[in-house]
């Protein structure tokens, strides 16, 4: 497509792909950009090698000349060849796998059990709360403070964490 990019065009601000992350996240960030500033599909199919790098340019490169006539189909051969990086969502049970490590302060463990959390495709409360309460290392002191009445819900936890999280970091 020979369409010139407008005056005051600039590449998208996001990373640029090489391949080792998920494709799809790349490529929606791409369109939101591209959605954004309301380009045509045209100046997509133009911008988008732009926001390409390494082994993934040199794919672009390899596509024939005028076999692309959408953003669209540029955008499903982009899947069809970087799919195997898609990153796969964890069913929300993974998190019962996710303990705190016995000199981990509860601050940190609740940081890495958060980002983990963040792989799980089904955010189910209940479940996350278990894991939570499950967790923590048997002999942190917050431990005793949730023996004497369990949280019930999500939110409750992590406002009693927090307050705990608050006079450990003072301490």
């Amino acid at each position: 497509m020979a369409v010139p990019l407008p005056p005051k065009f600039k590449v998208p601000q996001i990373d640029l792909y090489d391949g080792s992350k998920d494709p799809v996240e790349h490529l929606e960030n791409f369109k939101a950009h591209i959605t954004l500033h309301g380009f045509s599909e045209e100046i997509a199919c133009r911008a988008f090698p732009l926001t390409l790098k390494g082994t993934t340019r040199g794919w672009f490169r390899t596509l024939q000349l005028r076999s692309i006539n959408s953003f669209e189909e540029l955008a499903k051969q982009f899947l069809i060849k970087f799919m195997p990086s898609r990153r796969r969502r964890c069913p929300s049970a993974y998190l019962l796998t996710v303990k705190q490590r016995e000199e981990e302060n509860l601050k940190t463990y609740l940081t890495r059990f958060n980002i983990e959390r963040l792989t799980t495709k089904d955010q189910d409360e209940k479940i996350t709360l278990a894991a939570l309460l499950g967790g923590i290392w048997p002999r942190n002191p917050f431990m005793a403070k949730l023996a004497r009445r369990t949280p019930s819900t999500l939110r409750e936890f992590k406002d009693r964490a927090n307050d705990f999280v608050n006079v450990e970091d003072t301490l």
